[in-house]
């Protein structure tokens, strides 16, 4: 099954960022915690393999991430916290992860 996952990243000096990642996964029903393994090992390995020019803000120095450029999001449909909750996934599912980023200096 292919899925695009999309990761939004606040609280960057430049506003948000948007990051996308297709992956391929070997089954339709999983945990979150084992989507964002497949979604983390499909980043690593792009950027290895030089497909991905940068990675998702979680992996960035804050050097880095000052040069990131806005983007837009969209909209929550249902939310997710628990990391051993079950997600059944179709071809048509969009998965966004948000991520927010602490203030710096204070």
């Amino acid at each position: 099954m292919q899925l695009t996952v999309t990761t939004i990243i606040f609280g960057l000096p430049t506003g948000q960022r948007t990051s996308h990642v297709c992956l391929t996964l070997p089954v339709a029903t999983l945990t979150v915690q084992e989507l964002i393994t497949y979604k983390v090992r499909q980043e690593v390995e792009e950027f290895f393999t030089h497909q991905r020019p940068d990675v998702s803000g979680e992996y960035l120095t804050p050097e880095e991430l000052l040069g990131i450029t806005p983007s837009a999001s969209s909209r929550v449909n249902q939310r997710v916290w628990e990391p051993d909750t079950l997600l059944t996934l179709r071809p048509e599912t969009q998965v966004e992860f948000i991520k927010i980023l602490p203030l710096v200096g204070g």
